[in-house]
């Protein structure tokens, strides 16, 4: 690499074979140009990734989740069945059939427990 110009086609490419390869195994993103995740995160079946979706470091995301549009989880895990929406969480923990969102905040260590439907605009107490 010898500019930014370099990195930034180094890493689209990246993207567009990570991407790839998780909708082969049978995530559906909705939008690949549209949609980050790293090298890093982890899939369960039939999850759906909508447009602008950020996925950063360990996320780990359960069976049948939705994410997006518009949200960025870094080192989170997500339950199974669960939906969050126009949210951000870093090192949160989203157990099994929550609805999150729009426009929560989980801050370090945050837990919201199986079923929890945390109504817009909900951000969790700090650590």
């Amino acid at each position: 690499m010898n500019d930014r110009l370099q990195l930034a086609a180094a890493e689209m490419e990246l993207r567009r074979r990570t991407n790839e390869a998780w909708m082969r195994k049978g995530v559906t993103m909705v939008d690949p140009g549209r949609t980050y995740v790293d090298t890093t995160v982890q899939f369960d079946a039939d999850v759906t990734l909508f447009p602008d979706t950020i996925l950063q470091g360990s996320c780990v995301i359960g069976a049948g989740t939705e994410l997006g549009p518009n949200t960025r989880l870094v080192d989170c895990r997500v339950g199974a069945r669960s939906v969050v929406e126009n949210s951000v969480g870093r090192g949160a923990d989203i157990g099994d059939d929550v609805r999150l969102g729009p426009f929560a905040v989980l801050e370090p260590g945050a837990v919201v427990s199986d079923g929890a439907r945390p109504g817009p605009f909900y951000t969790s107490p700090s650590e």
